[in-house]
């Protein structure tokens, strides 16, 4: 245990003296890049939500809570297969 610690106070001050010896980058980003950079984290989001929402109503359609829209899916599915059966005679 001792040896854990010593290893981790070595890569600390070594953390440390590397922090301490860096010099400012004085780099510069235009406003193209931040717009780049707010695209992303928007689409990003969009993809989310829209993943969400499809987990989202599958999961309310197991549990059987899918509301009207569901059941209307479900009657449209029934009739179209009664069309089957009544064209196939």
């Amino acid at each position: 245990m001792d040896n854990i610690g010593a290893q981790s106070f070595r890569i600390a001050i070594a953390g440390m003296a590397v922090g301490v010896s860096t010099s400012p980058a004085y780099a510069y980003l235009d406003p193209g890049t931040g717009s780049i950079l707010l695209q992303v984290l928007l689409g990003g989001a969009a993809g989310v939500a829209i993943v969400g929402k499809l987990y989202w109503h599958k999961f309310l359609g197991l549990i059987g809570a899918g509301g009207d829209a569901a059941k209307e899916e479900q009657l449209s599915g029934e009739r179209s297969g009664e069309a089957d059966d009544g064209s196939r005679r």
